[in-house]
């Protein structure tokens, strides 16, 4: 239908009241969790957000749902096997200004950081805590003489003293084996869309409070997309590894793990794209000359990282400088004529990023055991940034 087509929204809720008050969700910027009464009756959650550019989540969540559509299959019964049942969990984003927004709030899902907190006394009593984990990290990343070697001592001591446990949530939630054994594969299928998807729009700053599952049906939520197109390998701490697949998420996978149906789904997703990678970058040379996307504000973005890794290793004070100078980069990016080169600069870079991963240069079977291989070194791993948790 035409854009000017008149539509019939009397179907949609629409918001009647606002609850008295709000809480407060985590995070340097405190988002605020407001509760709407809808006209259908419902109460809703939505999550306001200051201090933060919410365009570049809105426009990842809009090719989250285009990649949803190459996954779909064209009937009934045309997909079987590792394709059938493969999607992203996205959710709404509405950027208001170039510093706040609301999102869609993601009911019954939790954080997989907060999981671990109320459940590792329980599942491995004996273990050092999240804290103490991180405490022992923190010192060996903490000497700047350290070798790669000794941080891939300490991390290889640290995994061993704290065994993976979160097959155990699967347990907790689904107690007949029928639930169990299809909500387990919902959430290696769904952990399969997220990773390859995330991996060719270079989606970083994966970690443990930025990866929800759901309670309810297992899968995978990704939040916080402000890092993309790999400005996380722009970090005095580089990422390292394609996407998160640490031991505790291989471990909620069953016993053939990364062998089963995680390989294959990985595989089908990444056939899916490459058929349709005409359409990603189409979406993405729109974007190219949208006035209301800016490609520029890489200082902003990567600001945002270390306040978030401040946060994460409990130096606050370091979080709140990084807020303010956030700010004020923010007044100097709305010099839209300065920008103006540096954007065409990162608008290209990010779209030819994007071409070569969904190129054909290499087999889906090869691009996907290469990827394994690298998210899962231990090498690696022990490297990154001890607030990403490589260790869970």
């Amino acid at each position: 239908p035409r854009a000017d087509a008149p539509r019939d929204y009397t179907s949609v809720p629409f918001v009647t009241s606002l609850a008295d008050g709000y809480s407060l969700a985590g995070g340097i910027n405190l988002p605020k969790i407001l509760r709407v009464l809808g006209s259908d009756g419902r109460r809703y959650k939505q999550l306001v957000k200051g201090k933060d550019d919410l365009r570049q989540d809105a426009v990842i969540q809009q090719l989250f749902s285009v990649i949803n559509r190459f996954l779909a299959p064209r009937d009934a019964g045309s997909q079987s096997g590792a394709a059938a049942g493969l999607r992203m969990r996205t959710y709404q984003v509405v950027p208001l200004t170039k510093r706040c927004g609301v999102l869609q709030w993601v009911d019954n899902t939790l954080p997989f950081g907060n999981w671990f907190r109320g459940n590792e006394t329980k599942y491995r009593p004996t273990a050092p805590s999240m804290s103490q984990l991180r405490a022992t990290v923190h010192a060996v990343h903490a000497e700047k003489a350290a070798t790669a070697a000794q941080k891939r001592e300490v991390f290889d001591r640290v995994c061993s003293s704290a065994p993976p446990i979160f097959r155990f949530f699967f347990y907790q939630h689904f107690h007949d084996p029928r639930s169990w054994f299809e909500r387990r594969e919902t959430y290696i299928r769904s952990a399969a869309v997220a990773s390859v998807a995330g991996w060719a729009l270079g989606i970083g700053d994966r970690h443990l409070q930025n990866i929800l599952v759901d309670q309810t049906s297992a899968e995978i939520v990704h939040i916080d997309l402000g890092i993309a197109f790999d400005l996380g390998k722009l970090l005095p701490i580089p990422e390292l590894v394609p996407f998160r697949l640490t031991r505790e998420m291989v471990d909620g996978m069953g016993l053939l793990g990364l062998d089963g149906s995680f390989r294959h789904a990985c595989q089908a997703t990444l056939h899916a794209m490459r058929d349709n990678s005409r359409v990603v970058i189409t979406i993405l040379n729109v974007l190219k000359v949208d006035p209301l996307y800016l490609w520029s504000l890489i200082p902003l973005r990567i600001g945002k990282i270390h306040r978030n890794a401040s946060m994460l290793s409990g130096d606050f004070e370091d979080a709140a400088r990084a807020s303010e100078d956030d700010t004020e980069l923010m007044l100097l990016g709305e010099d839209a004529s300065a920008a103006a080169e540096e954007e065409n600069k990162e608008a290209g870079r990010s779209i030819t990023h994007v071409g070569q991963r969904l190129s054909t240069g290499i087999s889906v079977e090869g691009q996907i055991s290469e990827l394994i291989q690298q998210a899962t070194d231990p090498t690696l791993l022990s490297r990154m940034f001890e607030g990403w948790s490589a260790w869970y």
